[in-house]
């Protein structure tokens, strides 16, 4: 009974390690894509398509407006992914409350992309970074529509593995029949 237990329990910690990593790696594509599509974005809007990491970085050095120069692209580029990295990470955990199923975690991932959202633009942003929440500042619709797609891209990587076929075991291999 103790050795099942002390099974079961290294199997639990062998999943949570697995998701702590693939939501770290979900994190870091997601947290690229939201990225890149932000900076194409941006250009549209006759802003250079490094804006986004110059707004992000007031959030690394607690500045109200941002500091164009090639220091803050970096310490910007480094704030973003090491925030999608935690947000991954988050989300890698929270999928294991969920049921299996594809269609749960990809509408759990488009719901936390959009959490995300209202607690960083809408409650961070109006009291710590008004960057975020001002005129002149992030579209908040396109925000709204990115940090969905944020969560989207998360999901792909926190489903389930299918089981290679060898390892599956149906209930019918498992009685033996009488030759």
């Amino acid at each position: 009974m103790l050795h099942t237990t002390i099974a079961d329990f290294r199997a639990e910690l062998d999943d949570i390690g697995q998701r702590i990593t693939r939501g770290a790696i979900a994190g870091i594509v997601a947290g690229l894509v939201f990225l890149i599509a932000t900076m194409g974005y941006v250009t549209t809007k006759g802003k250079p398509a490094v804006a986004p990491m110059i707004d992000i970085s007031t959030i690394f050095h607690g500045q109200d407006q941002p500091v164009p120069n090639s220091d803050n692209v970096v310490v910007g580029l480094v704030t973003h992914l090491t925030l999608s990295i935690a947000f991954g990470v988050v989300f890698g955990l929270l999928v294991l409350l969920l049921p299996r199923r594809a269609l749960i975690v990809l509408a759990a991932g488009v719901v936390y992309g959009l959490v995300l959202y209202v607690v960083n633009f809408q409650i961070l942003g109006r009291t710590l970074f008004p960057l975020f929440t001002d005129p002149n500042g992030p579209d908040q619709g396109f925000e709204v529509f990115i940090h969905a797609v944020f969560g989207l891209v998360l999901a792909p990587f926190l489903l389930p593995r299918p089981q290679p076929a060898e390892m599956r075991v149906r209930e019918a291999d498992l009685v033996t029949t009488p030759r």
